[in-house]
């Protein structure tokens, strides 16, 4: 009879790499699970542990044994098994030992299809003793580890060098090799506060064993004590609306750096806040691993919480520490701030002459002198001060070369930005060098203005002509230059900033930038079909219907900010009560004409050739709709235009249930169908309402 308990595996390592913790131990947890139901071994719930220093799972009321199976073999048919006289013909007997049985075991196995000898054996599951073992291999070998590391004079490989590892079901020690080491119950603690070894008696006793050795083991726990503490102690500041900035890649990381979270407060000199904030918060998050401090306006505060791995006796002596290595990061961020002020940013302009953007498409200089042209001439259209929208386009990589950015990366557009107003730039221009960068990832803001739309706009259609322009388009998962996220970006721009450009034109504009001939002729109209191929994800995570979509994309709108009104105004359409009987008219319209290749001679519908009312009413309302249509298609109020047609159903049964459009009579038959062709005309002004869906 099978019995549960609980399973415990822990590997115990040297220190994990911190951003990837969180995604091991999740990618551990869920491939124990998965071996864990294909083995048919149920369980009553798993849960993860992650710390700098171990990963583990406990799996809770796991089955002891798997079920019995029961094995059914189908042999030859019985009319083959057996001669005349009975007896096993050479395939029943070669079945037979295949199945290590004597003939006499055998069964006959019927169904409606016929009779065959076979063979039926109950086989009693394995025991989770057998099977752990080689779950918990297949599991480690299954993650998410980019570069595995040998050590020692071994082979094994894994994330890191591993000192112990635990499998215990119940309280046995289940026997195997795992990683090239022994399993059994024993474990370290904190690397400084606890020197003993730790026994774990029983899986359910683990988390209580590693706090009594100094170890937090829930790296959620882990990660709550962390913001507690950091916001706690942030209120000891002089300012009582103090509050710590947390972002959630952070506090994932710095979870994974501790095992004994313990939050300190520091301080950093006043004259500092003179330099930049970001770059100040830059030094402090991406380099040393700390909290800034705030004040209830957002305004940075000198001060700094940072998350101390051991809880020392002298507290003070730790915090000095850190105030010492984040002065020094501090210092080099002013030293550097100072020394590029020293100059104008269009000096450092010039400098780019010695930076590549792409071998084939010239230095960043040159990227520089396209982006000025193309960000002036698409500000002029847009509305906005061409002149200050070429100044932007120019200024916009120049702090590239700077001091600055070359020792803090990530200030990139951000110092640009100071020292354009440090230059009495115009605020516009300010911001577009700094802006013309959002949106940088998922869900990042899109740029404020017109002018940083025109930059922005500029640099990822210039990136995307080149690199399409000499053949080094992204294939599979490589996209070296981030095209993908350009094409998005484009998109979002044109969208949610409401900039009703064409994108084939903008293509042009981007390619006539290039003085050398790009060695791709079709570039416009690959990176055109690469760009729009972008919406339909994009449309997915808003929840947007494939039908909606395609019932858009069929009119191949090259104007994204007009697609996305086109697709308000499908979505709004098809919560309409007569919207699925006007789609299914349109499909049957749409058949119709397809079908109908013959040229028909009349150019407009000819009342006179109109035998019953419905024909009349229909030619009626669609000369009222044209001219009532015409105006808001003019404004693009396309959800007006919908709910316009939408009083057409009507007609448009009535027609249908009436009115033969096939006549025999050839006159009779093409004018109908030229009704049909205005009656798709009107729809088709919006979107092709006839590919939605119920």
């Amino acid at each position: 009879m099978s019995v549960k308990k609980d399973f415990l595996v822990e590997i115990h390592t040297e220190e994990l790499p911190p951003k990837a913790l969180s995604r091991l131990a999740k990618s551990f947890l869920q491939e124990v699970e998965a071996h864990l139901v294909k083995l048919q071994l149920s369980y009553k719930e798993a849960v993860f542990y992650a710390t700098p220093r171990r990963l583990a799972v406990l799996v809770k009321s796991l089955m002891s044994q798997q079920p019995e199976a029961h094995i059914e073999r189908r042999g030859p048919a019985v009319s083959a098994a057996f001669d005349g006289e009975g007896k096993p013909s050479p395939a029943c007997l070669g079945f037979a030992k295949s199945c290590g049985v004597s003939v006499e075991q055998l069964i006959t196995i019927k169904n409606n299809q016929g009779e065959w000898v076979g063979f039926q054996q109950r086989v009693p599951g394995k025991t989770v003793q057998e099977l752990l073992p080689t779950i918990i291999q297949e599991s480690l070998a299954a993650l998410p580890i980019p570069k595995r590391m040998r050590w020692g004079s071994g082979t094994v490989e894994f994330v890191r060098p591993v000192k112990s590892v635990i499998l215990l079901y119940g309280d046995d020690v289940v026997d195997a090799k795992i990683l090239g080491v022994r399993s059994g119950r024993e474990t370290s603690g904190h690397r400084f506060h606890c020197k003993k070894i730790i026994s774990i008696s029983r899986p359910s006793a683990y988390v209580k064993y590693l706090e009594k050795g100094y170890v937090i083991a829930d790296f959620e726990r882990r990660k709550q004590m962390i913001a507690e503490q950091a916001q706690a102690i942030a209120s000891h500041t002089f300012d009582a609306d103090a509050r710590v900035e947390i972002s959630a890649a952070l506090l994932d990381e710095v979870t994974g750096l501790v095992e004994w979270p313990v939050a300190i407060l520091g301080d950093f000199d006043q004259r500092f806040l003179d330099v930049p904030a970001e770059a100040l918060i830059s030094a402090m998050q991406e380099h040393q691993r700390y909290f800034p401090v705030v004040d209830k306006h957002g305004k940075l505060l000198p001060h700094f919480v940072a998350i101390s791995n051991i809880e020392a006796r002298d507290m003070q002596h730790v915090i000095a520490g850190n105030e010492r290595v984040l002065r020094a990061r501090l210092s080099d961020a002013a030293f550097f701030f100072e020394t590029d002020k020293k100059q104008r940013l269009e000096y450092f302009v010039e400098l780019l002459k010695g930076s590549v953007f792409q071998a084939k498409l010239g230095t960043v200089y040159d990227k520089a002198v396209r982006l000025s042209t193309l960000a002036g001439a698409i500000a002029k259209t847009i509305g906005a001060d061409e002149t200050a929208g070429a100044r932007a386009g120019l200024l916009a990589k120049a702090d590239l070369a700077t001091a600055m950015v070359g020792e803090f990366p990530e200030m990139q557009g951000v110092a640009g930005s100071y020292y354009a107003l440090n230059d009495s730039e115009s605020r516009d221009v300010a911001n577009a060098v700094k802006e013309h960068y959002m949106p940088r990832f998922s869900g990042d803001a899109v740029p404020t203005n017109k002018i940083s739309c025109a930059v922005a706009l500029a640099d990822r259609l210039d990136t995307l002509v080149g690199i399409f322009g000499i053949n080094q388009q992204p294939t599979g998962d490589k996209d070296p230059f981030a095209l993908r996220r350009a094409a998005l970006g484009i998109l979002r721009i044109l969208i949610e900033c409401k900039i009703d450009l064409d994108l084939q034109l903008l293509l042009e504009a981007a390619v006539h930038g290039y003085q050398c001939s790009l060695e791709n002729t079709a570039v416009v109209e690959q990176v055109l079909n690469f760009i729009l191929e972008r919406l339909k994800p994009w449309y997915q995570e808003q929840a947007i219907n494939p039908d909606v979509f395609a019932s858009v994309a069929a009119l191949g709108v090259t104007r994204p900010y007009d697609f996305h009104r086109r697709i308000q105004a499908v979505q709004r359409f098809k919560q309409l009560p007569d919207a699925e009987s006007l789609s299914v008219a349109n499909k049957r319209v749409s058949n119709i004409l397809a079908k109908y290749d013959t040229p028909i001679d009349a150019k407009a519908v000819n009342a006179s050739l109109f035998e019953s009312d419905a024909e009349r009413e229909l030619a009626q309302k669609l000369d009222v709709f044209d001219r009532v249509i015409s105006p808001l298609y003019h404004d693009a109020r396309y959800v007006d235009v919908l709910s316009q047609l939408a009083d057409l159903r009507k007609p448009v049964d009535d027609f249908f249930e009436k009115v033969m459009v096939m006549a025999d009579d050839k006159a009779q038959r093409e004018n109908r169908l030229l009704l049909l062709t205005k009656l798709r005309s009107l729809f088709l002004q919006v979107a092709d309402v006839a590919l939605l869906q119920k």
